[in-house]
């Protein structure tokens, strides 16, 4: 795991693991598509459980209510070869693991095909500079269907940064998920305040200020910044279909329509 990040967020040292997890975990447990299970052998380099934050490493209660279960906080480290489909394996994770996660997806940049055909010891015979990152949350909770069985209800993941040349923004996010300055009452309220740290970062990708304790309570705000994402596919599929257009009022009455929703898109940001 790239060492400026464990530094930024505070990872204590006493709740080192450096686990290897095992793909085959995915396959017997996880509800993998065919395609999922593509992606894990092409795409997943390694699976580690990095960290995992407990009651007696951070002084941190355990919640638990008829809804939910926050025992701990497991991080966990994920070395890919390619970053095109992070955000589904992001999902897989989050959905199989039962636990609380923070993913962080690095790309590994040297590893060879005839390396990358065996799986033992694969830490020790991969070189990954860790520059380029994702993170990823999930929210938990238990299955109304299958009694025992936990569900994520939402999926949080970054866009790729470089821990190289961060922006501005994407310092303050990372500076603001120090654990020491979470909530410690108990996992849940820990958990709740890397989620409202997600949530604050994707608001700023429209706003461009990263704002927690924002202007709107959080469910208008995450109403509102689905509509800015709804908003944004729009406007890409239309300028896609512009630029395949080839019958002149067609392409005016295009580009008024995304005129229109730059406009609403412009104005739902404001109010993040």
């Amino acid at each position: 795991m790239n060492d400026l990040l464990v530094s930024m967020i505070g990872l204590p040292e006493s709740a080192y693991l450096g686990k290897r997890v095992s793909k085959k975990l995915f396959f017997d447990n996880g509800a993998l598509t065919t395609a999922d299970k593509k992606l894990f052998q092409d795409d997943v380099e390694s699976i580690v459980w990095q960290y995992g934050l407990k009651p007696n490493n951070i002084q941190v209660k355990p919640y638990t209510d008829e809804q939910r279960e926050y025992l701990e906080v497991a991080i966990l480290d994920i070395v890919l070869r390619s970053p095109k489909s992070y955000k589904r394996l992001a999902e897989v994770i989050h959905r199989t693991i039962p636990y609380p996660l923070l993913l962080v997806f690095s790309l590994n940049q040297v590893a060879s095909t005839q390396d990358l055909q065996v799986e033992d010891d694969l830490e020790s015979r991969f070189i990954s500079n860790g520059s380029k990152i994702s993170l990823s949350v999930a929210p938990k909770r238990f299955s109304l269907a299958e009694k025992g069985a936990i569900v994520a209800e939402e999926f949080f993941t970054t866009e790729w940064m470089d821990m190289e040349s961060l922006t501005e923004i994407e310092q303050l996010f990372l500076e603001n998920l120090n654990i020491k300055d979470l909530l410690h009452t108990d996992f849940f309220d820990l958990y709740a305040a890397l989620i409202d740290r997600f949530i604050a970062f994707d608001c700023s990708s429209f706003s461009g200020e990263f704002r927690l304790n924002g202007k709107n309570d959080p469910e208008m705000l995450r109403e509102q910044l689905a509509t800015c994402h709804e908003l944004k596919g729009k406007i890409s599929d239309m300028r896609k279909k512009l630029s395949s257009e080839t019958q002149f009022n067609n392409k005016l009455e295009l580009n008024m329509r995304i005129k229109q929703m730059e406009k609403q898109l412009k104005d739902t940001s404001i109010a993040l």
